[in-house]
């Protein structure tokens, strides 16, 4: 076992150990930190650069599927089918699919995780079966959380239309097999003349009985379903949304809110950050006070820690605020709105980037300790 088997966590908990018996692999570790950032800082910052576009694009699929099943939409109106939230049971710390959807006139409720792309088609069904298992395993507990009874659950995997033939391909070993521990359904995303939603219904192991969803959901989908999501208020993020998309949302909010009650924009209240991560418009999550709260312990944490933001107190600001209230102004240049967000997004990447030099360098140290206590054992 090596260092790179480590998770993060366990890697800053195994550093600090050997650290405190022997200053010296700190020398050693700031050493190495050094070597990889000159020889890889662009590799890092490329890969964190992609990082954060493909969570983008997966979001932006996510909002696509949440939109055919918004008020007022042909899904709603004519089945009665709702959005109920997205990543139920993650504030369980469960393994959760993308979205949950209902019907509360016939007790049915649907799972569907998103993908935009399939490198790894047995991984997303992996992903789609125990998200799957974990709603079946916490029906009670979910059913008074969204408000509805739960009597029948089906799932689907959500995919631009371009890749569906990977994932059906994999549907069809797993059913061949006696592997599928779910009947995985596939909805398809088409974005040529327009945007439209749809559902597979060519799986050479299933029966025609058993193509489609068993509800009013098969006829509306075998058809397609136009999407609209741009003339919608849609939500800002999702629980697992990358960091960096999350707060770019959250200071562009609140920068325009100062705006619009033209008030200086550098500084900015705890709370305001609070509403904009607690409101189910932004978060849509039937526990968005306690994932939100979550959220805004971890990134208040890593802003301070990346130098973003900095605390006030009270007396150093012109906001008003009540004596013990957390006020906070952006430690990046910037007198224009445009230029704070784009320099908050700048000096993000920069520490994500020592972060990750940080973490390779420490997994260096690792091994070395490990070689040299392995080599004194064989020593003695």
């Amino acid at each position: 076992m090596t260092a790179d088997d480590l998770s993060e966590g366990e890697v800053i908990r195994r550093f600090k150990q050997i650290s405190e018996k022997n200053s010296e692999y700190s020398e050693r570790k700031e050493e190495y930190k050094r070597e990889v950032l000159a020889q890889e800082e662009e590799e890092i910052r490329d890969r964190l650069e992609k990082g954060i576009q493909r969570d983008k694009k997966h979001d932006n699929l996510l909002r696509q599927t949440i939109s055919a099943f918004l008020p007022g939409g042909p899904i709603e109106r004519e089945t009665e089918w709702t959005f109920l939230g997205a990543e139920p049971l993650c504030e369980q710390n469960l393994p959760n699919a993308d979205a949950l959807f209902g019907n509360p006139e016939r007790n049915m409720a649907l799972l569907v995780e998103c993908k935009t792309s399939l490198s790894r088609p047995t991984q997303a069904l992996k992903q789609v079966y125990d998200a799957t298992e974990n709603i079946r395993d916490n029906l009670d507990y979910l059913s008074e959380k969204v408000g509805m009874e739960i009597d029948e659950l089906e799932c689907a995997i959500c995919i631009p239309s371009v890749v569906d033939r990977r994932i059906i391909s994999q549907i069809e070993e797993h059913e061949e097999q006696n592997q599928d521990r779910e009947k995985v359904f596939v909805w398809r995303i088409h974005h040529f003349d327009g945007e439209t939603l749809d559902l597979y219904t060519d799986i050479e192991t299933r029966e025609d009985g058993e193509m489609t969803h068993n509800s009013e959901l098969a006829p509306i989908l075998n058809a397609g379903v136009e999407l609209t999501y741009g003339r919608q208020v849609m939500p800002a993020f999702f629980p697992s949304s990358h960091p960096e998309v999350i707060m770019e949302e959250l200071f562009s909010s609140i920068i325009e809110n100062r705006l619009m009650d033209d008030k200086p924009f550098r500084h900015f209240k705890g709370e305001e950050i609070q509403s904009e991560l607690t409101s189910q418009k932004n978060l849509p999550h039937y526990d968005a006070d306690v994932i939100g709260e979550r959220i805004y312990s971890e990134l208040i944490r890593r802003f301070k820690e990346f130098n973003l933001i900095s605390e006030l107190s009270s007396s150093e600001t012109d906001l008003e605020v009540d004596e013990n209230e957390c006020v906070f102004k952006y430690q990046v240049r910037g007198k224009s709105p445009d230029t704070v967000i784009a320099n908050l997004r700048k000096r993000y990447l920069n520490r994500a980037v020592e972060d990750q030099a940080e973490i390779k360098a420490k997994r260096q140290v690792i091994d070395e300790f490990d070689e040299e206590q392995s080599a004194l054992a064989d020593f003695w």
